[in-house]
């Protein structure tokens, strides 16, 4: 083997790792378990945003089956939008303040004895 032919293949299976790294990184939340079906949202014009943005790069059901604090909704929005979601900055806001006030963090259960 000529010494170009191994420097291609070794940056073949470079690029072949890192584009491989990406896609797992874009992959969306496992998901629910089989019974737990995600509850229907309230409708409202942040449903129709996440609908028609969210919804074309993982199913809805992954977004509604999370329950998180206003903060971590911000964060979560954020880093779609990081990832390519077309979201305006007014449609962040819509869409964080829907999923904090729907989709906030569950009450505490009590301990089973």
């Amino acid at each position: 083997m000529t010494a170009r032919k191994i420097a291609l293949g070794v940056m073949g299976l470079a690029f072949a790792v890192v584009a491989t790294c990406g896609l797992e990184a874009q992959s969306a939340p496992p998901a629910p378990l089989a019974g737990s079906a995600a509850p229907t949202p309230p409708p409202g014009p942040a449903l129709v945003v996440i609908n028609e943005r969210c919804g074309t790069c993982h199913s809805t059901a992954s977004v509604f089956n999370q329950h998180r604090s206003a903060d971590d909704w911000a964060a979560t929005v954020q880093l779609m939008v990081d990832r390519g979601a077309d979201l305006t900055p007014d449609d962040m806001n819509m869409v964080i303040d829907y999923l904090a006030a729907n989709f906030g963090p569950e009450p505490a259960r009590p301990a089973a004895k």
